[in-house]
């Protein structure tokens, strides 16, 4: 919890919000489900051709359901510190809380039901295909996923904060990526070897602002990489 007294910068605020989020994740059994979700999801718009309104629906669909379930968890925690004991008001605050995540949840399903039923049934087996045709939208997905990753091992490891420092270093990871994708889309040697330069120079500023040790860069870096590389690999690009 922030201390009032003390004034925060612009990243402080960002890593308060999303330890938020994880805290979440860890006592709250529906946000786990929620990401296993929206997991599943990334996963399919990976692998079936979702055009930009589609993704914008999804995006949206699945930002309601996390947003409803936060405030859900907010509500909840506030009513139990002023309630000790069972009030009617505070559980009509509470039921009300949750039957917006209701209503966030079905509407996510009826949208995921149109955007997948017809490409799941027509297009599965040229997924590969369709995602070789659309490189960006891969990289985007593959990045969110990347994201997500280093958060969920970050949250594992409880050393240093979302944003800032633990292990993995989640700058290396994604410099690792955006390497690794470029040693995938050209064949020029010098700019993939120019990439590979500016990899080394984020790996080295990590170290040098002494936010991450040379072991946490590392591991960064090649969990990037490494999940990046796997994922093109696998989807054959």
């Amino acid at each position: 919890m922030a201390n009032n007294d003390k004034k925060y910068g612009v990243i402080d605020s960002f890593n308060f919000a999303i330890e938020g989020v994880i805290d979440a994740i860890r006592t709250e059994k529906n946000m786990k489900f929620h990401g296993f979700c929206t997991v599943i999801v990334l996963v399919l718009v990976l692998l079936l051709d979702v055009n930009r309104g589609e993704l914008i629906a999804l995006s949206i669909s699945i930002a309601l359901v996390w947003l409803t379930e936060l405030l859900n968890t907010g509500v909840e925690a506030a009513v139990d510190i002023f309630c000790k004991t069972y009030h009617p008001l505070a559980k009509k605050a509470k039921d009300a809380s949750a039957g917006a995540v209701l209503v966030a949840a079905i509407n996510a399903l009826v949208v995921g039901y149109i955007v997948f039923e017809d490409k799941l049934s027509k297009y599965l087996g040229h997924g590969f295909i369709a995602l070789k045709s659309s490189f960006k939208h891969t990289m985007v997905v593959t990045l969110v996923l990347l994201v997500i990753l280093v958060v969920f091992i970050k949250a594992f490891f409880k050393k240093g904060t979302p944003l800032r420092g633990g292990i993995p270093s989640g700058h290396s990871a994604l410099a690792a990526s955006v390497c690794t994708a470029i040693f995938f889309l050209t064949d020029n040697s010098k700019v993939f070897f120019l990439s590979v330069i500016l990899l080394f120079l984020v790996l080295q500023s990590r170290v040098e602002g002494k936010i991450h040790t040379v072991l946490e860069t590392i591991i960064g870096a090649a969990l990037g990489g490494g999940f990046t590389y796997l994922i093109l690999l696998f989807l054959g690009m």
